[in-house]
């Protein structure tokens, strides 16, 4: 298994380098390359849809394939796109449902991408055109993430170090803090630095393809004692940010209610004016 996957990922990306504006590579032609390359819309079911997040930081794409596929996202804020993503749920194998996300986005900014997908026969499918998005300036709200780079002080648990605690607060929706079996039990407690007015507060679930790890509900207490929730908690396509007003330093994050086992978080935000 493994080593077909790692079959299909180095066509993909063989094709990305082909078409993506960095050259062929092993001396074929781009002409070559092309004949190779399929239309996209052979193996896409329905349409491509696309959400940028409202801060401008980054986007998420889902599409649906059929057959499954592993597929991926070249993008860029020129024709040479310079970045790609995928879904972290293929775990090793290609699937149907895919959700990529684009991260390191900056606001008021324009960008182009191209979606590649390679099947189990090895067959890549490409779209033609790079299409394009505009990322939000996010002028005017004058709200920023002020989680991003806190300290995380306290956690119920890490499945691992890739998993670690500090991806929930490094501004990066395709990292995640992943708990070990903790459930109900999840909690990440995150330092400010000094007392903050906070305005909104999110909680961005991460999820498994068997249903499990989705956060459903979370709290916030404040400092020790004051608690605010339950919130419905978000997800990368829906952060759901729910507005609040309190000041505060330590920020404790607890899942309320969720399907079980690892849960975690791609991400918390706290938003704040101050």
């Amino acid at each position: 298994m493994w080593l077909r996957t790692a079959r299909l990922v180095a066509a993909l990306v063989a094709a990305w380098l082909g078409l993506g504006g960095c050259g062929g590579t092993g001396g074929n032609s781009g002409a070559e390359t092309m004949a190779s390359i399929r239309r996209f819309s052979m193996v896409e079911v329905g349409k491509a849809r696309l959400q940028v997040a409202a801060n401008g930081r980054s986007a998420v794409v889902q599409v649906k394939t059929n057959p499954p596929t592993v597929c991926a996202i070249a993008y860029g804020r020129t024709a040479s796109l310079g970045s790609i993503a995928d879904d972290p749920n293929m775990g090793g194998t290609a699937i149907s449902q895919h959700v990529v996300v684009l991260s390191g986005l900056v606001p008021g900014t324009t960008y182009r991408y191209r979606l590649t997908a390679t099947d189990a026969q090895g067959r890549v499918f490409q779209t033609a055109n790079l299409a394009t998005f505009t990322t939000p300036s996010h002028v005017g709200t004058g709200e920023q993430d002020i989680a991003i780079g806190a300290t995380v002080v306290a956690v119920s648990s890490q499945w691992s170090n890739a998993y670690r605690a500090s991806n929930a607060v490094d501004g990066n929706l395709s990292t995640e803090w992943v708990s070990d079996g903790d459930g109900d039990r999840a909690f990440i407690t995150i330092d400010l630095g000094r007392p903050r007015k906070v305005t909104g507060v999110a909680f961005i679930t991460r999820a498994m393809s068997n249903g499990s790890a989705i956060t459903r509900t979370f709290a916030v207490v404040v400092d020790g004692h004051r608690r605010y929730g339950p919130f419905p908690a978000g997800n990368r396509v829906d952060p759901r940010v729910a507005r609040v007003s309190f000041t505060g330093r330590r920020l404790r994050f607890q899942v309320v209610q969720s399907t079980g086992g690892n849960t975690g978080a791609a991400e918390i935000e706290v938003f704040s004016r101050s």
